[in-house]
């Protein structure tokens, strides 16, 4: 091979990116390319800058701690550690709190199967039907959508999944998210034991494991009520209830904690993207005589506990409290929730419109049907207009909208701006889509008259 040939590398195309040009720089909900052009980010960077891109206070903190010690190793402790445990344990919805740092989502799940088993000396878990918990091994059995799993070597252990009622045919008939469905509890509840039946068989229950946001397949809202309900009938069978809030915890729905809402406090609560802000952090909370039937040494990992990722979460969990950002999620979600649902009244192939914080979605419609293509037209239109947004849902025809929850006035009116001229160019275009499909259709027709005459 000649060492001198210049040659070209490529990103893989599993991660590679979608959306947008290359950013270098970004402040608040913007992101900025090279020439200075801004982008709005109605992603948060997959959901992480709660706070915004280069948060003041966690820049700050994360500086001063670059130039202190940025990695000690997971057995080594240092302030910013200690200093993180200690807030967040004040935060959490325990008694007598325990922390396991961990550096991913993903991880964070991992590290709940492990205390779930060693808690309950059960193997079975349950999950349900649009869960996404991640893609390394564990967190992948307990994911909903199966092409994520072809080339996974499948479950570490015995994994059911049970079918959560769908809270969007809730919206067509009047109640909003966070107030159970009127209909298919009652076949949920059965289709649920039918789940821990075959657990117990296999193993006993571990743990049953949802997100309270099923965010990734289409925001998916599960009723406090319920999740109670799912919290006994869990603690039933001698299992934990392991809430995943990696994106909906600290502020991000409009609560720092789902367990605010419920009756029931869940056994072990999951927390990442809000807790770095773009730095990758994530912990497993719960009670210390819960946490502790994991042995030391079985959960380490090079990077957890990173004195840098601390330094940087200890200022978030800072801005939380001192900005009140639960209550500033919710005010974004109303503002959110009032404008899609006025866009939807003038484009009534808009449905189901969600809004739960700093977290809202609709869904795109044909003839009642799921239109895939349509929630793609209003992505690149919003693109269009420099508005980053992410589709997605179980059916593809989901539009999502995740900004930050710390926008001004200015900023959010750029957002709602964009929404209504999102949904408003994509109209259009569909409409002339259609006129272009009849006028080829009468083309066709009348060349095939010709052809006949």
């Amino acid at each position: 091979m000649n060492s001198n040939r210049l040659r070209t590398a490529y990103e893989a195309r599993s991660t590679g990116t979608t959306a947008g040009p290359a950013f270098s720089s970004g402040q608040g909900p913007w992101l900025r390319t090279a020439d200075g052009t801004a982008w709005f980010d109605g992603t948060s960077g997959s959901g992480a800058a709660t706070l915004g891109h280069q948060h003041p206070a966690v820049v700050e903190a994360a500086a001063a701690q670059l130039t202190r010690l940025v990695h000690t190793g997971c057995k080594l402790n240092s302030d910013p550690r200690t200093r993180m445990v200690r807030r967040l344990g004040e935060l959490s919805p325990y008694r007598e709190p325990a922390v396991l740092p961990t550096v991913t989502g993903a991880e964070a799940v991992e590290a709940a199967l492990k205390v779930a088993r060693a808690a309950t000396g059960h193997r079975s878990v349950v999950s349900f039907r649009h869960a996404y918990h991640g893609k390394t091994a564990g967190a992948l059995a307990l994911t909903w959508r199966a092409e994520f799993k072809q080339f996974s070597a499948g479950s570490p252990g015995p994994v059911f999944t049970a079918a959560l009622p769908d809270p969007r045919r809730a919206y067509e008939d009047g109640p909003r998210p966070g107030v159970e469905p009127s209909g298919g509890t009652a076949a949920f509840l059965a289709d649920l034991t039918a789940a821990l039946d075959e657990a117990e068989l296999h193993g006993g229950v571990a743990a049953v494991v949802l997100e309270p946001i099923q965010v990734t397949e289409g925001m998916l809202t599960v009723a406090p009520a319920l999740l109670d309900r799912i919290a006994r009938a869990a603690h039933d069978r001698g299992a934990l209830l392991v809430l995943d809030e990696i994106y909906t915890g600290l502020g991000r729905a409009g609560r720092m904690f789902t367990a605010e809402l419920m009756a029931e406090t869940p056994d072990l609560t999951l927390v990442g993207k809000t807790l770095g802000n773009g730095f990758p952090v994530s912990a497993v909370l719960g009670e210390q005589r819960v946490m502790d039937a994991l042995p030391p040494g079985v959960q380490t990992s090079t990077y957890s506990g990173s004195p840098l990722c601390c330094a940087a979460a200890s200022a978030v969990l800072d801005t939380l409290v001192a900005q009140d950002v639960p209550a500033r999620a919710r005010t974004l979600g109303q503002r959110l929730d009032d404008r899609l649902g006025k866009l939807a009244a003038d484009h009534p192939w808009m449905t189901s419109v969600r809004a739960a914080g700093a977290l809202a979605a609709f869904d795109c419609t044909r003839h009642g049907r799921p239109d895939p293509a349509r929630a793609k037209a209003v992505i690149e239109a919003a693109s269009q207009a420099r508005l980053l947004l992410f589709g997605g849902g179980a059916e593809g025809a989901t539009v999502k909208v995740v900004p930050p929850a710390l926008l001004t006035e200015e900023e959010l009116g750029f957002l709602l701006d964009g929404l209504t001229t999102a949904v408003s160019d994509a109209d259009r275009r569909d409409a002339d889509r259609r006129d272009a499909d009849r006028r080829n259709v009468d083309r066709r027709d009348a060349d095939r008259g010709g052809a006949l005459r």
